[in-house]
């Protein structure tokens, strides 16, 4: 079955795009110095990743139409599928753990994304997108952590 690619890089843009601003609704709501600091860090670094996601969509995205097997493209669909459900929106009312919570799943499912781009299109900017999946394993990484020792923070500890 065909399958057009563009679809993923354009979720991609999109995706990147509202976590940037996740992460810096975040900062704008932090309690304390070193959360502020750490989101917006981590916006900056996800508004790199629109940047480039952008720019590999006007070089490729009509270079992307290629044949697949269903099961591969059943798979890549619901996870397009899912991310345009999916509202990554900051609520004020939230919890601090509630947003990390969030922020924890948007980091990983856009491993997941990057994982299969680089499956279906290992000819596509491999490098590019080597360094986009590593930075975001330290985002998610980065989120356990936050997650981990917040609690200890606003005690003192």
């Amino acid at each position: 079955m065909k399958f057009d690619g563009k679809q993923i890089l354009a979720t991609f843009v999109k995706m990147e795009e509202e976590v940037s601003k996740y992460y810096s609704d975040l900062a704008d709501n932090a309690g304390d110095e070193k959360s502020k600091d750490l989101f917006k860090r981590l916006s900056l670094e996800e508004d790199k990743h629109h940047q480039i996601y952008t720019k590999l969509l006007e070089k490729h995205g009509d270079d992307l139409e290629r044949e697949f097997s269903e099961e591969e493209i059943e798979y890549t669909n619901s996870l397009i599928d899912e991310n345009i459900k999916e509202k990554h929106m900051y609520d004020k009312s939230m919890k601090l753990k509630d947003a990390l919570d969030l922020a924890e799943q948007m980091e990983k499912d856009g491993i997941l994304f990057v994982h299969q781009m680089m499956s279906l299109y290992p000819d596509i900017a491999q490098k590019e997108m080597k360094a986009i999946l590593r930075e975001e394993k330290m985002h998610l990484q980065t989120v356990r952590d936050r997650k981990q020792f917040g609690p200890l923070r606003s005690l003192g500890l």
